[in-house]
């Protein structure tokens, strides 16, 4: 199993203020990891923590990656869109490939809202805009804050065949926070709880 980063004794938090204790866990290029937990348990500040929007009240995240491009990607659950089309978006992490953004598009779904203002769009679809860009970042580590949110069925099936795919060629390593563990059945987990107000340990699977 390649390990992309590692959190050692982390516990995670704001100005000082811990919120939660993630303990210690890897995080592999061929195994989802998957941070669950109640509302108000911490599992977006461990998200962010992870992608190096935070640093750690204690312990640390180790190698740190770079931001962007070749390194990690945050999505948030509500996702910023640049003003524009869907299209626009995507074709602004491709640069000039203009192949690697049709390719995003039709991979997603989003052929039909390709000239769509992302200001008409549904959260759904705009969630999977926000996870096309992301990927044409061909980042090493994406974060993801619930990428189910607002996706219909179709759009859960295409979110099934990507983290396939990505877990197959390990490459980008993921990291979601999702409430819908039955979603993943059948996919090599690896799953960090983080309960209200116990400690933390990870369990794999």
């Amino acid at each position: 199993m390649t390990t992309t980063i590692q959190a050692i004794d982390d516990v995670v938090g704001y100005h000082a203020r811990p919120v939660a204790d993630a303990g210690s866990f890897s995080v592999d290029a061929h195994r989802l990891t998957v941070i669950t937990g109640p509302n108000g348990s911490g599992k977006t500040t461990l998200l962010k923590t992870i992608a190096g929007l935070l640093p750690a009240t204690s312990g640390r995240v180790t190698p740190r990656l770079p931001h962007g491009a070749g390194g990690v990607v945050f999505v948030h659950s509500t996702p910023y869109l640049f003003a524009g089309t869907a299209g626009h978006n995507i074709q602004l992490a491709c640069g000039r490939d203009h192949q690697r953004a049709r390719e995003l598009l039709t991979t997603l779904n989003l052929e039909q809202l390709r000239n769509s203002d992302v200001r008409r769009l549904s959260t759904g679809e705009r969630q999977r805009v926000a996870i096309a860009r992301a990927l044409a970042a061909e980042p090493r580590l994406l974060v993801i804050d619930e990428p189910e949110g607002g996706l219909d069925a179709n759009g859960m099936d295409t979110w099934r065949r990507i983290l396939e795919q990505a877990l197959l060629a390990g490459r980008p390593s993921i990291v979601i926070a999702t409430h819908q563990l039955a979603a993943l059945a059948g996919l090599p987990l690896n799953v960090v709880p983080l309960p209200r107000g116990d400690s933390t340990t990870t369990r794999s699977r």
